[in-house]
């Protein structure tokens, strides 16, 4: 009983490819943002995307090898872009002023989280000898060691991607509602989505490797290398989220009326 989920962890290793656990992972975030949709209303989606920030940031650290790509891939990208998503849906159904608190709670939750574990790792350690406890303890000592201390400049970089990308991405949707005359919700949510996206990662490529970066990469890797290769999952996951805006208004405590 003790094991059954690192059991479960090794049989879904076994038995699916990632290709298959990528699409099981967009399923679960899409379903949740749903439920948590139609039960909260507006502070559902708040929590979702604090909870999404933090566990994409802890996502990224590990990677898989899809049939297609030559390179390992790092995680985090699926939960990361539905805070996108979802930023979207708040403003679509509540406005741009429940948008921006979104990104503003989330924000100081990343802070939040970094401050809390940065007390508990800095706390004395004990002495351990042969206590069986204290050694299993400090084994999750150096994996907590691992997941909650990254680099400055890595932290620097995705905060500052984050924060500037998800104003973006609201206020492109939020111009083109107008612009549109509440029309086009496709258009809207596909284009806001996709600038912000290379946004995202041209921030936090420029500052992690070449702003801050002792040994900076040149101009070409940049955009080529990092920017435009990462686009291809970001575009593919914008795109899936287009019926799942319209299939919200169903799902809205106050139904709005939809222009497609």
């Amino acid at each position: 009983m003790d094991t059954l989920i690192r059991e479960s962890i090794f049989w879904l290793q076994g038995h699916m490819s990632a290709e298959a656990l990528t699409l099981w992972l967009f399923l679960v975030c899409i379903v949740a943002i749903l439920a948590l949709f139609r039960t909260y209303g507006v502070f559902g989606l708040y929590v979702y995307n604090a909870l999404a920030i933090i566990f994409a940031n802890i996502q990224v650290l590990r990677f898989t090898q899809y049939e297609y790509f030559s390179e390992p891939v790092a995680l985090g990208t699926v939960i990361f872009t539905t805070t996108y998503f979802v930023n979207d849906l708040i403003t679509e159904h509540y406005g741009i002023e429940y948008a921006k608190k979104s990104i503003t709670l989330s924000f100081w939750t990343q802070i939040l989280v970094i401050l809390w574990m940065l007390l508990a790792l800095g706390h004395p350690l004990p002495d351990i000898n042969t206590n069986q406890s204290l050694n299993t303890a400090h084994s999750n000592y150096t994996a907590m060691l691992q997941l909650f201390t990254p680099s400055s400049r890595i932290l620097i970089a995705s905060l500052a991607a984050y924060i500037c990308s998800q104003w973006l991405d609201i206020l492109i949707f939020n111009r083109l509602r107008i612009l549109t005359k509440q029309r086009l919700v496709w258009f809207r949510q596909n284009a806001a989505m996709f600038v912000s996206g290379v946004v995202d990662t041209f921030i936090f490529s420029f500052l992690a490797w070449m702003l801050l970066s002792e040994t900076s990469i040149s101009w070409h890797e940049l955009f080529f290398g990092y920017v435009l290769s990462s686009q291809v999952i970001r575009i593919i996951l914008n795109i899936s989220f287009t019926p799942f805006m319209y299939m919200s208004y169903n799902y809205a405590p106050n139904r709005t009326k939809i222009f497609i």
